[in-house]
């Protein structure tokens, strides 16, 4: 299908049937093509996407993003319908600001580690989920070989098990937001430059995301709420919209991230053949220092470090605590895991809680046997 942009032009010019007429001759057109240009005469108000793209703040933004829906398949008509909806012109603020705001940043950090700790005395809690699910955990480790305790921590972390549903977001109300609502203010620095193109980036793909996954799911998303964080993350293991093609069922019907069984199996088969999730399963073992190794690294950052990673998601260069503390027993070991955590949430705090959280539920189901 061509570009939207190019469909819009082509109706200033003649109808093709028109144009066949016009080299019949000087005559008039037969009657044939007289029946058909009645029938095709509705076609002349075809969807104006331009028009659509002038409703917004950023034309320009919508004009590519509407190039890109149609180069995939997508119905003007639906595009027309869902962009001029009353869910199109809602805005976020909250997720504008908590997403672009680099003063947040620092917030965020301090949130991730208090949670860990919290988590951590949830750590039993984790041990009876997993084994009221065991059924479903056994499958998940037979298929993707992914300590059932890992997928445990992560789904503890993001939605304390399916218990946390208070995400008050709409997944599409919040990257509409970011993608017609973010400027590089004229004072931004460094850092916030190279923050907001990423972050349209960002809203654009999963816009284009939300948009086939409806397609594929024949939802109305113009009328389907899709609750979501300020982030824009979806269900219980809190997806972006563009992973939504990694969620997999645990039974007959289509995958549902809003089921425990399904996020399970969904969150390991993301990490697995997604994010890299090394061959072999975690020995917890190798974990023992695990708390000394967090304390190193909570000594080391200084707002311009990674645990695992040369860069953060805007591209500036870090220091890398796997590389200059490789002094300590088992840095590299816990850095291959990290890695691929990152993955699923870019913070290395994050990764670090998850593997803590899965080693002491680990401790608590070997005491318990």
């Amino acid at each position: 299908m061509e570009p939207y942009s190019a469909a819009v032009s082509s109706l200033s010019k003649l109808h093709p049937v028109q144009r066949l007429a016009k080299r019949a001759g000087p005559g008039r057109p037969t009657f044939w093509m007289l029946l058909l240009l009645l029938f095709l005469a509705p076609t002349a108000g075809a969807v104006d996407l331009e028009a659509v793209a002038q409703r917004f703040d950023h034309p320009e933004r919508y004009h590519h993003l509407f190039n890109r829906l149609t180069a995939r398949g997508v119905d003007p008509a639906r595009i027309e319908a869902l962009f001029t909806s009353e869910k199109a012109a809602r805005r976020d603020k909250e997720a504008v600001r908590l997403r672009s705001d680099i003063r947040e940043i620092p917030k965020h950090k301090e949130a991730e580690r208090e949670a860990n700790k919290r988590y951590l005395y949830e750590a039993k809690v984790l041990a009876e989920h997993l084994s009221e699910f065991q059924a479903t955990y056994d499958r998940m480790e037979a298929e993707y070989g992914i300590r059932r305790e890992i997928i445990g921590a992560i789904l503890l972390k993001e939605s304390a098990l399916g218990r946390y549903n208070g995400f008050g977001h709409d997944a599409f109300v919040v990257f509409n937001s970011l993608l017609d609502g973010l400027d590089v203010p004229e004072d931004a620095g460094p850092r916030l430059e190279r923050r907001i193109p990423r972050l349209l980036q960002l809203a654009r793909e999963q816009l284009i995301a939300l948009v086939l996954f409806a397609e594929r799911r024949e939802l109305d998303l113009a009328e389907s709420p899709l609750p979501a964080s300020y982030a824009g993350a979806i269900g219980i293991p809190q997806w972006l919209p563009v992973h939504l093609d990694y969620a997999v069922s645990a039974g007959d019907g289509p995958p549902d991230l809003s089921r425990l069984e399904d996020a399970i199996l969904s969150a390991a088969n993301l990490i697995r053949n997604k994010f890299g999730w090394p061959d072999a399963m975690v020995d917890f073992r190798r974990l023992a220092n695990l708390p000394e190794i967090i304390e190193a690294w909570h000594a080391f950052d200084d707002g311009n470090a990674s645990f695992a990673h040369s860069r953060n998601a805007d591209g500036q260069e870090l220091r890398r605590f796997d590389r200059a503390r490789s002094d300590l027993p088992n840095v590299g070991y816990v850095g291959r895991y990290v890695r691929a955590l990152m993955g699923y949430n870019y913070s290395s705090d994050y990764a670090l809680g998850v593997l803590r959280i899965a080693r002491r539920t680990h401790q608590i189901r070997e005491n318990s046997s």
